[in-house]
């Protein structure tokens, strides 16, 4: 049986508004962010997941606990017999790409009071590695939530509000703050409000761009979402 740890999710970076049946938000492409440093600076499981169970599973319950990470391009794993992280793990986590998936796979064996048997279990965590500080639009959440809406969301009619289908358009924040790679990854079945929502984000202003905790200016993937409500 597999466990998946979902937790608290928490969007560091998400700008949310709502006009004429219309929500709309622009976050970074990730629901369960960690960040670089605290990959770098992790000896265990707990300091890499919060509200690891280490209550509950027992060193002796260990199987075996496998981190894959991107580096270079290229997806690596590492092994450990429990919570603690091996050298080959600390070394894995420590290069991961920012962007990046860091996989958590935990095997363990697990009472079964019921049927008084030893079941092996199976726990899984994903979290994307995200920069020390994230890309800010200038001028902070309201601008930005200002310039969605007089530039794109209130230029959408009622009725193409009530035909038209989520959207979700994916872009990248560079190390000059600049938007680059506008894609369309949902479109909303009408042509002139897929162009809306491109030209939108292609005109943005300057963001101040991400950074690593050496003051490194690095690029951010981020989407923008636009939808009716519930749906």
């Amino acid at each position: 049986m597999a466990r998946i740890i979902t937790g608290s999710l928490l969007l560091l970076i998400s700008y949310t508004g709502f006009s004429q049946d219309l929500s709309y938000e622009i976050h970074g492409t990730y629901e369960r962010p960690i960040h670089k440093e605290k990959l770098t600076s992790a000896k265990t499981l707990s300091d890499l997941v919060n509200g690891y169970p280490s209550s509950w599973i027992m060193i002796n319950d260990y199987i075996s606990t496998e981190i894959t990470a991107t580096n270079n391009g290229t997806v690596n794993k590492a092994m450990s017999v429990n919570e603690t992280l091996s050298q080959q793990q600390k070394d894995l986590l420590a290069t991961a790409d920012l962007g990046t998936e860091v996989i958590l796979e935990v095997e363990y064996r697990y009472k079964n009071s019921a049927i008084d048997q030893i079941d092996v279990r199976n726990m899984l965590v994903k979290q994307t590695v995200v920069p020390e500080m994230e890309a800010q639009f200038m001028g902070g959440q309201e601008q930005l939530k200002a310039y969605l809406k007089k530039n794109a969301i209130d230029k959408i009619s009622e009725a193409d509000t009530k035909a038209m289908k989520p959207v979700l358009l994916r872009f990248t924040i560079n190390e000059e703050g600049e938007v680059t790679n506008p894609e369309m990854h949902m479109s909303s079945d009408i042509d002139k409000i897929d162009k809306l929502l491109l030209k939108t984000i292609q005109k943005m202003p300057k963001w101040k761009p991400a950074q690593t905790s050496n003051g490194t200016l690095v690029k951010q993937d981020f989407e923008f979402s636009v939808g009716v409500p519930g749906c």
